[in-house]
């Protein structure tokens, strides 16, 4: 079997699983560990289905905006687009403090940053598995990943990428059959 470039997921993690909605999002999630977020401490987020972590808001707008963004919203988009988990797909996520993969978290933070003396002591874990887009008429889907994760002195944030198969929502003026064209993703 090919080896998943994505942290672990799905039920069988404890995962969360976001309701099949339409531009919808999680309940409100309080975290047990602040994470900072361009300096500022945050104790809750949403995951948005439409591929963002959001801080002190939902975010049910489908067509992504530039960033920076001009109302300031604070948030994480690892694939800002129309997904439409009606249509397919699932959006898990859960707050972590399992050493198994913690350590793994470290091991590619300190690849990455051999410089940031860094231990991950927290981590959250949101994925979009194989989520359509709205408007689909194919069984297109892309699968991703966020990982929020701090040692409480330094944050990071990790975004895998899996499988993408299509950028563009319908009412993003996206091509209902090739899921391109239009407002792309952000």
């Amino acid at each position: 079997p090919a080896v998943s470039l994505l942290y672990p997921y799905g039920l069988d993690q404890r995962d969360h699983k976001n309701p099949k909605l339409d531009d919808g999002t999680s309940k409100k999630v309080s975290l047990t560990v602040p994470f900072t977020f361009y300096g500022k401490e945050y104790q809750t987020l949403y995951v948005n289905n439409n591929g963002v972590i959001s801080f002190d808001s939902r975010v049910n707008q489908y067509t992504p905006d530039p960033f920076p963004l001009a109302d300031g919203r604070p948030f994480v988009a690892p694939y800002w687009a129309d997904v439409d988990n009606v249509l397919g797909g699932d959006v898990f996520y859960r707050e972590t403090t399992d050493p198994t993969l913690l350590t793994l978290i470290t091991k590619n933070i300190n690849q990455y940053f051999p410089k940031i003396p860094f231990t991950a002591t927290w981590a959250f874990v949101a994925t979009w598995d194989h989520v359509a887009y709205y408007g689909s008429t194919t069984n297109k889907g892309n699968t991703f990943q966020a990982a929020l994760t701090t040692d409480t002195k330094t944050s990071f944030i990790i975004l895998n990428y899996w499988d993408i198969q299509w950028t563009t929502g319908a009412a993003s003026n996206g091509d209902p059959e090739t899921g391109l064209g239009g407002t792309p993703a952000h």
